[in-house]
């Protein structure tokens, strides 16, 4: 008899718990502008803001690579042939090259501040006796790391005069009878087959490991982005215009509100987290203009059968989570301006939470792995990189409904109690 009237106690509770749930998300999905931010604007957000990313990357490099550089070279007295050596070298660039006295020295070098010029090559007096006597010089060469162009023509200088030094240290050691082989010690990669690649990194793994680092980021920021929007209104708001004190005095237990509330918030966030998944997933194939070239490792991304389910399991805890928080901060705030006050300092601290697990590496700290939420970010980032274990991702999925349980209690005592709901 006892048994029974639990049964028909839990069927009624579960039955009012889904009659709020559906009461909040016809609210939800029936606010266009609400749909609005939480499914449209990720889903066209991210492909836009990437495909402009990677156009503009991509442009401004075409446009760095066509630019024709403004070079300045000082030659010290005594290194004619050398420094027409160099000189010869430069005219494989795409550059125009001015050669000037040493008396307009700084205001060459003001020149490359001001972005007039991009490099300035200053060459020692005697050189010619310094390659005679088989002795070092040291040229100076200045650029501006403030211009994109001053660095570009500064890597070509670089290159250009290694290529001279190794003509200069070849010609010694065959003057001495010394074969050029000699110089070289070993090689790398230089007899792979033509269709072998020294990167074995797999198909897509790249790409996988671009998704990885960004998009825990992203999924956490919205799913907290989304509980805020729904999670405030949902009591806050329902204070403010005095409907919870109505849906109180109802024959409804205080627990079916509750999960019926935390239900509604948790699918609204993965709805958008979805979303904003799937844009950056769209947004994938223009994150190769702005990663360079990285052969069949930088193609697009796929993600198995196994590492979907992984996905659902740590990230539905995770709604959770965040959710039964959010819906803490409005069960105890007044109104949804004070909740808006007191759930933004959480929100900048899951930020950095965020930013800090982009930031980790191959191998993130152990700390990381048991902290909760921490860890959730971390097993996503695995997952995305096809490297999860399945013992991180039952820990995380394990730690999440944990200390959401322990928020649903916290939150399910205020409301019982109308003196700390309602701050009286």
């Amino acid at each position: 008899m006892c048994s029974s009237v639990t049964f028909c106690l839990e069927a009624i509770m579960f039955k009012d718990s889904l009659i709020i749930l559906k009461k909040e998300l016809r609210r939800i999905f029936t606010d266009r502008r609400l749909l609005l931010m939480l499914v449209v604007l990720p889903l066209v957000m991210l492909p836009l803001m990437y495909s402009f990313m990677g156009k503009a990357n991509k442009t401004r490099m075409t446009e760095i690579n066509a630019y024709t550089s403004r070079i300045a070279v000082c030659a010290g007295e005594g290194s004619g042939e050398v420094s027409d050596l160099f000189l010869q070298s430069l005219e494989a660039l795409n550059a125009s090259v001015e050669v000037a006295d040493y008396n307009e020295l700084d205001s060459l070098k003001q020149r490359v501040v001001n972005k007039n010029i991009e490099v300035l090559v200053v060459m020692p007096e005697n050189m010619d006796g310094n390659i005679l006597d088989n002795s070092v010089f040291d040229m100076s060469v200045f650029y501006n790391s403030t211009g994109d162009y001053s660095k570009y023509a500064f890597n070509q200088v670089d290159a250009v005069f290694a290529a001279v030094n190794d003509s200069i240290v070849k010609q010694r050691m065959l003057a001495r009878g010394i074969s050029e082989d000699m110089l070289t010690a070993y090689t790398i990669n230089q007899h792979l087959a033509a269709d072998e690649t020294a990167d074995l990194a797999e198909e897509g793994s790249v790409m996988g490991k671009l998704i990885g680092v960004m998009m825990p980021f992203f999924i956490v920021i919205y799913l907290f982005g989304n509980s805020m929007k729904v999670g405030l209104d949902s009591v806050a708001g329902e204070k403010e215009r005095g409907t919870l004190a109505i849906l109180l005095v109802n024959q409804v237990s205080r627990l079916s509100i509750v999960l019926g509330k935390m239900t509604s918030v948790m699918v609204a966030a993965i709805v958008g987290a979805l979303s904003s998944a799937i844009g950056l997933k769209i947004a994938s194939r223009y994150l190769v203009d702005m990663a360079g070239d990285s052969g069949e490792a930088l193609t697009e991304y796929t993600m198995g059968s196994q590492a979907i389910l992984q996905f659902a399991i740590v990230v539905i805890p995770l709604a959770i989570l965040i959710s039964s928080l959010v819906l803490l901060v409005s069960t105890y705030a007044r109104n949804v301006k004070e909740g808006q006050g007191m759930i933004m300092p959480v929100y900048i601290a899951v930020m950095v939470m965020g930013i800090t697990t982009m930031q980790t590496g191959d191998v993130p700290p152990n700390w990381m792995r048991t902290a909760p939420l921490f860890n959730s970010l971390v097993v996503l980032k695995d997952i995305f990189t096809q490297s999860a274990a399945w013992g991180n991702i039952l820990f995380a999925t394990v730690s999440s409904v944990l200390v959401a349980a322990i928020l649903i209690f916290v939150t399910l005592r205020m409301f019982n109690n109308e003196r700390v709901l309602f701050r009286i």
